[in-house]
């Protein structure tokens, strides 16, 4: 039997049994139907129907069964039909052979590759791939266009808690298969939503994100990364993290392979307010510490969490919040100050994106030093 990694250009690919899980056109070439299909081994890879053997392969090929595929070609994907970062695709028609086969718990029913806020932006405006991304909504908003084209604007907030923008165009939101509306529950309901294959552009020299051709969304998809957002958002607080295991340098870190405003507030008045809710008169106030670690192998910038930046300070951020703002943003409070350049074992965290550059460490747990360390031997980071 073959399988997806077996695939070269312009090979006669053997039987290959693989789910079809998304299907889609473009609104300026309907002759194409394209399809993204899974094996066993959750590799995907996009498949294409066109022209005379469109509507055979349409009354065959059905979004989440599983088929033996075999007298096929692979040809070379043109720019604009890619949206994975293979090369090829499989081309099938009327001689292709397509059986459909039982259900089986062998081939994975779902399949995303999601990246942070930050991978989008690093990915550019000509990424190798249209990226997928999931996140806490946020808002949702119904819009229309200068041609009063309406579309669907929905604000995402990802594991960092950064928000992203991310418009849904006709092409999504006029098809029942790729969007279901009625599922999108607005804020406060914790709704979880999975956008795939965004697109991104560059409009009056800003990057901004939309909806391609071959973007589905899925609401609460039953996946780990729902769970963990659900969690993230409005679980109750984790335990402290129990410090266990051989201490390990910041160069051994780098090289391993591997409450709800979260937005700016500031005081207007008997209020505060921001931009993304308003006016409230009891915001939640969280820190977000970036801060510099250095050992004698090498250095790394980390996010504190609140929870651990609490610990740390001793104190909650807004016993520190002054009312003069702009001293504020201008220098950090002695309570915050007093901790630099001192000594502490931590506990972080390691977020990889879609590339080892695209790791962010996270501190999840600060103790102080109680006992004498084995001393480091300083190295040359690579």
């Amino acid at each position: 039997m073959t399988n997806i990694s077996d695939l070269k250009y312009a090979c006669e690919g053997g039987p290959l049994q693989v789910r079809i899980l998304r299907k889609w056109k473009s609104d300026y070439r309907r002759y194409e139907t394209w399809y993204l299909a899974v094996d066993r081994y959750g590799d995907a890879i996009q498949i294409l129907g066109q022209r005379s053997n469109q509507g055979y392969i349409e009354s065959v090929l059905h979004i989440h069964n599983c088929y033996t595929i075999s007298e096929y070609t692979c040809p070379y994907l043109a720019e604009y039909q890619k949206i994975l970062e293979n090369e090829i695709y499989i081309d099938v028609g009327l001689a292709s052979v397509i059986v459909p086969f039982p259900d089986t718990i062998t081939i994975p029913t779902t399949w995303f590759r999601f990246v942070s806020k930050t991978d989008l932006i690093d990915l550019g405006e000509n990424p190798p791939y249209y990226p997928d991304f999931i996140g806490v909504l946020k808002k949702i908003r119904n819009c229309t266009k200068a041609d009063r084209e309406e579309f669907i604007l929905v604000i995402l907030a990802d594991e960092s808690g950064d928000e992203t923008a991310i418009s849904l165009w006709k092409e999504c939101i006029n098809v029942p298969e790729k969007l279901k509306r009625e599922q999108l529950a607005p804020p406060p309901a914790t709704t979880i939503v999975a956008i795939t294959n965004i697109k991104s552009s560059i409009i009056v020299g800003t990057l901004r994100f939309g909806s391609s051709p071959a973007t589905h969304v899925y609401v609460n998809p039953p996946i780990q990364e729902t769970t963990l957002l659900i969690d993230r958002f409005t679980g109750p607080t984790p335990p402290t993290p129990t410090l266990s295991g051989p201490l390990i340098t910041v160069h051994e870190l780098i090289n391993k392979n591997h409450n709800d405003l979260l937005d700016p507030i500031f005081r207007k008045g008997n209020y505060w307010f921001c931009s993304a809710h308003g006016k409230t008169e009891l915001p939640t106030f969280l820190y977000k510490i970036v801060i510099d670690l250095t050992d004698p192998t090498g250095s790394i910038s980390a996010l504190m969490t609140d929870a651990s930046a609490r610990k740390l300070i001793g104190s909650p951020p807004e016993k520190i919040i002054t009312d003069d703002h702009v001293s504020d943003r201008k220098f950090l409070p002695p309570m915050i100050m007093n901790h630099k350049d001192t000594s502490k074992i931590m506990s972080i965290q390691m977020l990889r994106g879609s590339t080892t550059k695209n790791i962010r460490f996270i501190i999840v747990d600060v103790h102080e030093i109680t006992a004498p360390n084995k001393t480091l031997t300083p190295v040359t980071p690579t």
